[in-house]
């Protein structure tokens, strides 16, 4: 039986292949910040999450706005395969998807961003709350034994928190983790098919898609004191990277797809 590559080994088949090509691929990556990052400013700011109803509202713009990314990300799957495959690519690679098989990129997204919004607004919605308390107890004369905050209210928001993220982390970005670079590589199949695909690809290998994710940690803690501009570098070596680890679990998945 064929052995998967190592991450270490994933990792030096992408230093090999962005050789020649970080400088454009930084500029894509650049393009798609600009495209995206001051929307969600923009919500962050207009928004905000300071009543129920303003957390209605940011869930609904931030369901949208994961809408408008997907189209992005697929793009940037796109862009990472071919860099993977040693293919040239282009700025435009980055809409292909605005051009190309955009309802289903929209169908998927929708699936990925409700699953985001439902596994966040439980713990917006106690966050709320634990806001509310603190801002109570600010206005109280607490002994040096007393906490500032609902200590079980912010056990239970920290619970919800814990748990969407666990939860969204799994479905999203372990289950689904290779619904875009199967849409590049099976055309013909419908978004339905290619998410079920996904799963099927990927099970049996979640834990080394895991590892590979919490392998580059360290590579964004150390980002952070860069003011997120290694960021810039860090992104397609991350991207070719996963894009080598879908080229090896197709190249020895046994068996086909219903």
């Amino acid at each position: 039986m064929n052995q998967y590559l190592s991450s270490v080994s994933l990792k030096s088949l992408a230093r090999g292949q962005l050789l020649g090509n970080y400088g454009a691929l930084v500029g894509i990556y650049l393009i798609q910040l600009l495209c995206t990052a001051p929307i969600s400013l923009a919500i962050s700011l207009l928004i905000g999450t300071n009543t129920l109803l303003n957390i209605l509202l940011y869930t609904i713009a931030q369901f949208l706005f994961g809408l408008l990314t997907g189209y992005f990300l697929a793009g940037q799957f796109y862009i990472s395969l071919k860099v993977a495959c040693l293919q040239p690519f282009a700025v435009s690679d980055l809409f292909y998807f605005f051009r190309e098989d955009t309802s289903k990129v929209l169908y998927i997204q929708v699936i990925l961003s409700g699953i985001s919004t439902l596994c966040s607004l439980p713990s917006l919605i106690s966050g709320h709350y634990v806001n509310l308390s603190i801002m109570e107890l600010a206005s109280k004369a607490l002994s040096p034994y007393e906490l500032p905050v609902d200590a079980p209210l912010f056990l239970f928001y920290t619970m919800l928190y814990v748990i969407g993220n666990v939860i969204n982390i799994y479905i999203r970005y372990i289950l689904f983790s290779q619904v875009f670079y199967l849409m590049v590589d099976f055309p013909d199949y419908s978004a339905k098919q290619l998410l079920k695909m996904s799963i099927q690809l990927i099970l049996g290998s979640r834990a080394r898609l895991f590892y590979l994710i919490v392998s580059f940690v360290p590579l964004l803690i150390l980002s952070i004191f860069s003011c997120g501009i290694a960021q810039l570098w860090i992104q397609p070596y991350m991207q070719t990277t996963y894009a080598n680890f879908y080229l090896d679990l197709i190249k020895k998945r046994n068996g086909s797809y219903d």
